[in-house]
């Protein structure tokens, strides 16, 4: 709540769940901490805000990681008496709980919110917990522990204890036994008795009872029953939270504000109406033309539907929000209509590629997005907006979407809490998506994960901003990008200009080679937080002799500085990237686009691989294959192994991953407007391959068919190269300058289309007007082809 308070919040009001018997101390839920809510009423006096309260009737019966809406559950009861709590306070727009390390607890509390409408505000997610520790402290929140369970924890000193007095045992605790020093794994439940957002009065617990849960030995269970206390009033210029703003006169009498709300147990929110689905006609808007292309690989495939007006249209017609809601709607349909025919649905989605007619009908398209692809454990997603491109071949959406055929093995990070961890996922994506040991990234922009506003200062600035996003989610999805990265594709917008694609290479450069400290934005909050603590200090320091008291001081400062300083540069397993050490050199691409998502300079969209190779393990059993086809497992697997440098940690799967250049020439022999080639991958599992054709001369249109035919080709040396087949193709992308695409004498979809299938029997790639697009930021192709192999 302090938090929510420091980035602009209002507080309206308090909800929280209690035992269905008073005389039950510590219920037994996956969900909800429980003791010591005999106390928890007298917050609404403290605080002066109305403080609703129900009683948990459900269970734990949905277990599952990802919840989903189950009756009789015990988080239905955190739906209801948050739904009474917006039905009296419509005003109400976020809820704020205190989540560190459970996903467990943060995802039913954003199933929630998302059902009612409302942001999930999770500021304590995936901190260092004794940075929080010593946060917490420094705030002057007055906490005792009400419950004990680990090792080295005993009644008699802790139980009751006040935390601010305890960060060394804490610290001693984790280093002898490794527990949590905020007690995320169970060890101890605190309940705070007064804090600066306690206007009104504090709590002064009289008396209480140990009662012990378990009397091991080792680790006794014990909880603190609570058996008298009252609330001390605080006067006008008691607490330190908005002196004067909320303050009460000397009796601490709050008014009404202040009251107690039971939400009756038969009470239930009403039924939510059904949303219509988006209008797919209307005025101004075209008859639409959708084309569906189909990469059926053995491992993971991939559709795309490209949309275009009909009848001679224009893509202007469709950068209305009612153009692109029916643009994206109509190629989401026919992506619908052709899954079951392949034995897909949207569930085993891997990745979006989502590339709109105007940014400005961004949350227009977002709406349409949702309306279709799951709720719950949606694919990651890059979004940006479509350049335009001539004529008869002006493509005004386009949407590629990447399928596993072997979905069992998919994991997403799909956090929906505003925090100060990463930016949000507030909509129908996840920050990443796993699957047969590859991560695929969502575009990350540069979002400040607590405001959710973009970064200031630049291109340099973002380009921080989003590694450090992205490192913070590979970290959560246990792996480290700098060391794990195969390959990354970074959008620019037009407003960047060549240069700030070259600054973006270089600050990516400098991220890859370990140059780039990705925690400076937060090393840089960090000071900041402290110097309003040392403010904080100061302004609370009261002493008769100021000169001696500042010589004191200053000796004590520098030891408590040392040993926070100590505390600090351990941080817990969940922020702990694994050891990993890359051995290649990851593919890069940059693409320019007119806009990106809220104005950004820049996207990144990575792709990486895991150190646990449990996910890239065969998916079938070895019985079903026959013993030429095991052996021929087997041998790729030596030869993974071979070609790995002595002493790597990275999976086994993944070989010395090869990049080289060449040059394609004509059939006489001679130099030709030829492609360029780079390629990039690990033996008989994994292909990437990308072929460019640079810009030609004015004059030699002519010369089109030859140089893509001439790309194609390499893209199929490539995949034989990686012993890999056709068939093994998942995804393929033709990136095309949109001045050229359909120009006089240019490539049009058909042709480049055509000439990729000639190389690659059955292969139809998706076609991506971009302005610009090359394997470096100083590359200026005029096509560059991207395809994607895989087998199990």
């Amino acid at each position: 709540m302090m938090l929510c308070q420091q980035y602009g919040h209002e507080i309206v009001a308090l909800a929280n769940l209690l035992p269905a018997q008073q005389e039950t101390d510590d219920l037994d839920s996956w969900m909800y901490q429980t003791v010591g809510h005999q106390l928890v009423g007298a917050y609404a006096q403290c605080t002066g805000l109305p403080l609703y309260r129900r009683r948990i009737m459900g269970g734990s019966a949905d277990q599952r990681l990802v919840y989903e809406d189950t009756e009789g559950d015990e988080v239905e009861d955190l739906a209801c008496v948050l739904a009474y709590v917006k039905e009296r306070h419509p005003e109400v727009a976020a809820v704020s709980s205190g989540a560190i390390a459970s996903d467990y607890q943060r995802t039913r509390v954003e199933r929630v919110c998302a059902r009612l409408g409302l942001v999930s505000l999770a500021y304590l997610w995936h901190q260092p917990q004794a940075a929080l520790l010593r946060r917490m402290i420094d705030a002057e929140i007055d906490a005792i522990l009400v419950k004990i369970a680990a090792a080295g924890l005993t009644p008699r000193k802790h139980l009751g204890a006040r935390l601010a007095t305890l960060p060394a045992q804490l610290h001693a605790l984790r280093r002898t036994y490794g527990c949590n020093v905020c007690g995320e794994g169970g060890e101890y439940e605190t309940l705070t008795l007064d804090c600066p957002l306690f206007w009104h009065g504090r709590i002064a617990l009289d008396s209480w009872e140990a009662v012990a849960v378990s009397e091991d030995s080792m680790a006794p269970v014990v909880l603190l029953h609570p058996t008298a206390f009252h609330v001390e009033p605080k006067g006008a210029a008691g607490g330190s939270g908005e002196p004067g703003s909320r303050a009460a006169d000397s009796s601490g009498d709050t008014g009404a504000a202040a009251e107690v709300i039971q939400v009756p147990d038969d009470w239930a929110p009403p039924a939510a109406a059904a949303q219509p689905p988006p209008a797919l006609q209307g005025p101004g808007i075209p008859e639409l033309n959708v084309q569906l292309s189909v990469v059926d690989g053995q491992q993971c495939c991939s559709l795309t539907a490209s949309v275009a007006p009909a009848g001679g249209g224009t893509a202007a017609d469709l950068c209305t929000a009612e153009g692109t809601v029916a643009a994206l709607a109509a190629a989401l349909g026919h992506l619908s209509g052709a899954l079951p025919a392949l034995g897909l649905d949207w569930r085993a989605s891997l990745f979006v590629h989502l590339y709109v007619p105007a940014m400005a009908q961004f949350a227009a398209a977002n709406a349409a997005y949702a309306a279709v692809l799951p709720a719950i454990n949606p694919p990651s997603r890059a979004t940006v907006q479509l350049a335009s491109s001539c004529g008869s071949e002006r493509l005004a959406l386009v949407v590629e979407v990447l399928f596993a055929r072997q979905p069992a093995g998919r994991r997403v990070l799909h956090v929906q809490s505003i925090s100060e961890w990463a930016p949000s996922c507030i909509g129908p994506y996840s920050q990443a998506t796993r699957n047969a040991g590859l991560v695929l990234f969502a575009g990350q922009i540069a979002l400040d994960p607590p405001t959710m506003g973009i970064e200031d200062g630049g291109i340099d600035a973002q380009c921080a901003r989003c590694l450090l996003s992205c490192q913070r989610v590979a970290v959560a999805m246990r792996t480290d990008l700098p060391q794990s990265l195969l390959w990354c594709t970074v959008y620019c917008s037009e407003a960047a200009g060549a240069a700030g694609r070259r600054r973006a290479a270089e600050h990516l450069e400098a991220f890859l080679s370990g140059r780039l400290d990705t925690c400076q934005l937060a090393e840089q909050r960090r000071l900041q937080q402290e110097q309003q603590r040392q403010r904080r200090r100061a302004c609370s320091r009261h002493v008769e002799d100021a000169e001696h008291a500042e010589e004191a001081d200053d000796g004590e400062q520098d030891v408590e500085d040392a040993e926070e300083q100590e505390e600090e540069e351990e941080l817990d397993e969940y922020l702990r990237p694994p050891p990993m050490r890359r051995h290649w050199q990851p593919l890069l691409t940059f693409v320019a686009v007119p806009e990106l998502p809220r104005g950004v300079l820049v996207e990144i969209q990575p792709v990486a691989c895991l150190v646990d190779d449990t996910l890239a393990v065969d998916s079938s059993s070895d019985s079903e294959e026959d013993e030429e086809q095991q052996a021929a497992r087997r041998a790729r697997r030596t030869a993974a192994a071979a070609a790995r440098p002595p002493s790597s940690s990275m999976p086994g799967w993944i070989g010395r991953l090869q990049q080289r250049s060449s040059s394609s020439t004509s059939g006489d022999g001679s130099s030709s407007s030829s492609s360029s080639t780079c390629r990039l991958w690990s033996p008989g599992r994994l292909c990437k391959v990308h072929a460019s054709v640079p810009l030609q001369p004015a004059g030699e249109a002519a010369g089109w068919q030859q140089a893509v035919e001439g790309a194609a080709r390499e893209l199929a040396a490539g995949l034989a190269a990686a012993e890999l087949a056709p068939a093994d193709v998942a995804a393929c992308k033709v990136y095309c300058r949109a001045s050229l695409l359909g120009s006089e004498g240019g490539p049009t979809v058909a042709g480049l289309r055509e000439a990729v299938a000639a190389a690659l029997p059955g292969v139809q790639p998706a076609v991506v007007p971009v302005s610009a697009v090359g394997g470096s930021a100083e590359a200026s192709d005029a096509l560059l082809l991207e395809l994607l192999a895989a087998r199990s």
